[in-house]
């Protein structure tokens, strides 16, 4: 079976949009996802009322305590996941990653993947030049302008070894499944 462990940092961008594909790819394609929860993204899927549908929908969903538990950084290190995903991820793990700091799980995880030579698949929320429209806890609107540091730290994301950066959320479902046909 496919496995793949799917990382979310803290922000509610495509929240609604990374549950229905998680549930797609389970139901359709017999995909076996593991959710690692930041903190942070632990606190923003609570904010947004989310963790019950995902909690619902994945059947593992671990929560950081530390940088280095739930331990996945030796798992994910030596391949035992088949995809590493995280999406999404806040301009703050960005600049995590950026600078080499791996303090939280997810960063933790995404450094020890690359020393063992494994890809890291990244779904940035701010890297549009343009102003994003997001949702607030409510469904309604809210416009967040994204900084020029952090699409600074974008374009340094996509010069780090071992990452593939995801320009659009809508490449994830290809990206995945077109994955086991690259091992075989």
């Amino acid at each position: 079976m496919f496995k793949l462990l799917w990382g979310m940092t803290g922000t509610g961008f495509v929240l609604d949009e990374s549950i229905a594909l998680m549930e797609d790819l389970q139901m359709n394609y017999g995909v076996n996802i593991t959710v690692m929860l930041s903190k942070e993204g632990a606190a923003g899927v609570k904010w947004y009322e989310k963790l019950l549908k995902l909690s619902e929908t994945v059947k593992k969903v671990s929560i950081e305590k530390t940088p280095n538990s739930p331990f996945y950084a030796g798992p994910v290190q030596i391949g035992k996941f088949d995809f590493f995903l995280v999406c999404p991820v806040s301009a703050n793990s960005v600049a995590k990653i950026v600078c080499g700091i791996a303090d939280t799980l997810i960063t933790n995880c995404v450094a020890q993947a690359i020393k063992g030579g494994q890809k890291v698949y990244i779904f940035p929320s701010d890297q549009d030049t343009e102003p994003i429209v997001t949702t607030r806890p409510d469904g309604s609107p809210l416009v967040l302008k994204i900084r020029d540091i952090e699409l600074e730290n974008i374009k340094r994301l996509h010069n780090l070894e071992g990452i593939h950066v995801i320009a659009k959320f809508s490449e994830i479902k290809e990206l995945i499944l077109s994955e086991p046909k690259e091992k075989e």
